[in-house]
């Protein structure tokens, strides 16, 4: 029988280079008469702080990220890669981590996520948001031509020239300091056994699809997520048995779907498969900024968003890639082409087919996609406090990867079945994988955002520095419950849950 598609109910809204401009820091120092006098009346007319400063260093991160290189996986003497999409989300939660807690800090409306040492008082969030974006990407990207210099001096120059910015800059610097220290041994670019190697194929298990040659940041299966307690902690139950009935169901659909010379295919479901083609660093981070243009959220309330739509799309990769390198389920590549050995008279082998969209080099079980979006979703939902979220949402055209079209989603609903259908028209995985994958992203995100990003208490406005953080409150309930009971409330939110067409 073919899984539901759990969909949750809403709930409600509930260093390396840490100088300043040497040219401007005797002024910063300086208290502008004028400027303290301007902000001093936005302040007493209760007016919300812009977005824009954080909207500008979100798509600065996005353009750092995505410009980025690194060795890591890649074999002896080959020439540097970018970064995976998991890479460019992990990369960017520790900076909208380092950000959201600079503005937090300051502002005192939300918990922070990580509680750290710093007067700020009387400080600018505006330049705590620039300073933190700009420290964390220098820390773990290097600036080597210098383009983050050239914004940083640019947004910094355009902020008035006292106390205020000044106190602003140390907050945003303290705070990109304490992400980083809290991060130092999380378990990026780790040491891993080695997966995927290319040899005699055995039924059901995974190996690398040509023209892939190693195994796809094993690593983030290991690593300490941002959120969770633990990387197995929401870890999908085992993929169907080679021999069910639903096998077979979904290989079948699949092959005839998903087959880049498919007869069945509809040019609207291949325009589908292909938009969510995008790449997700890109794709995800304009829907935030869209969503805080679309809802004139201000300040805190976007830093809010971009923060916990990266780090719990991060989480959802990082568990999602913990029950691939669990289970390391054969792609429909290479069980499509081997049917023999899976021992379902049900199946046939075509040893020529080939998927529409090139097989990513990471094993089929659960979607990534599914997993991230679902999570990318419910928390979006859990900010607007509805799951009717209203989105417009940017994608690819066939054949490429670039944002460069748009289609509307009225529901969480709707986006979450759409991926369901893209990932197997696509001909990258059966069906149920990624019906698992939105059930993962979908618990994940719910057990989160009860945890994290919550208002303050009243009598907390003034008392940042006081109770748990976001990321203590974690810490504190992984020591108080074991994974098996995690996974037994898992199980128990899952039954509670309304099902749907996978």
């Amino acid at each position: 029988m073919r899984s539901a598609l759990v969909i949750f109910a809403r709930r409600p809204l509930a260093r390396a280079l840490l100088v300043t401009v040497v040219a401007a820091g005797a002024a910063l120092l300086m208290a502008s008469a004028s400027a303290s006098a301007d902000r001093s009346a936005v302040a007493a007319h209760g007016g919300p702080l812009s977005a824009q400063v954080a909207l500008d260093w979100n798509t600065n991160a996005v353009t750092a990220i995505r410009a980025a290189t690194t060795l890591d996986g890649v074999p002896f003497g080959g020439s540097p890669r970018s970064f995976f999409q998991i890479e460019g989300l992990i990369y960017l939660s520790y900076v909208q981590a380092a950000v959201y807690d600079a503005v937090t800090k300051i502002e005192h409306r939300y918990e922070p996520y990580h509680r750290f040492p710093a007067a700020a008082g009387h400080a600018s969030a505006e330049a705590a948001v620039v300073a933190a974006a700009y420290a964390t990407l220098t820390f773990y990207l290097g600036d080597p031509g210098g383009a983050l210099a050239a914004k940083y001096a640019a947004s910094i120059a355009a902020l008035p020239p006292d106390a205020e910015t000044a106190r602003g800059i140390a907050v945003g610097q303290a705070a990109a300091a304490d992400i980083e220290a809290l991060r130092a041994n999380d378990g990026r670019n780790a040491a891993t056994a080695v997966y995927g190697a290319i040899g005699p194929v055995v039924a059901g298990a995974w190996q690398v699809v040509p023209p892939s040659t190693f195994a796809q940041t094993p690593w983030v299966a290991f690593m300490q997520p941002f959120m969770t307690q633990s990387v197995s902690q929401f870890r999908t139950p085992p993929p169907p048995a080679m021999t069910s009935a639903q096998y077979a169901t979904d290989f079948n659909e699949t092959k005839m779907y998903g087959s880049s010379t498919s007869a069945v295919r509809s040019s609207g479901q291949t325009s589908i498969a292909w938009f969510w083609n995008a790449n997700t660093i890109n794709q995800q981070n304009q829907l935030y900024r869209d969503l805080s243009r679309q809802h004139t959220l201000d300040l805190v309330d976007t830093a809010r968003l971009l923060a916990m739509g990266n780090l719990t799309a991060a989480d959802a990769g990082i568990a999602c890639f913990d029950s691939k390198y669990h289970w390391l389920h054969w792609r429909p590549y290479t069980a499509i082409r081997n049917a023999g050995l899976d021992g379902n008279a049900a199946t046939v082998a075509d040893p020529a087919w080939t998927p529409l969209i090139a097989t990513p080099n990471h094993p089929e079980y659960p979607s990534a996609h599914g997993c991230v979006t679902s999570a990318v979703t419910r928390a979006i939902a859990d900010v607007l406090g509805t799951t009717a979220i209203d989105v417009t949402i940017m994608g690819a055209l066939p054949g490429g990867s670039t944002l460069a079209t748009s289609q509307h989603f009225a529901t969480v609903d709707d986006v979450q079945r759409q991926v369901v259908d893209a990932r197997t028209w696509a001909g990258l995985h059966w069906r149920n994988s990624s019906v698992a994958g939105v059930n993962l992203g979908n618990a994940l995100a719910g057990w989160a955002s009860e945890r994290y990003f919550q208002p303050l208490g009243p009598g907390r406005g003034n008392a940042a520095d006081e109770g748990q953080s976001g990321a203590e409150h974690g810490a504190a309930a992984a020591q108080a419950a074991p994974d098996e009971d995690v996974r037994s409330d898992h199980r128990s939110a899952r039954a509670h849950s309304h099902g749907g067409r996978g």
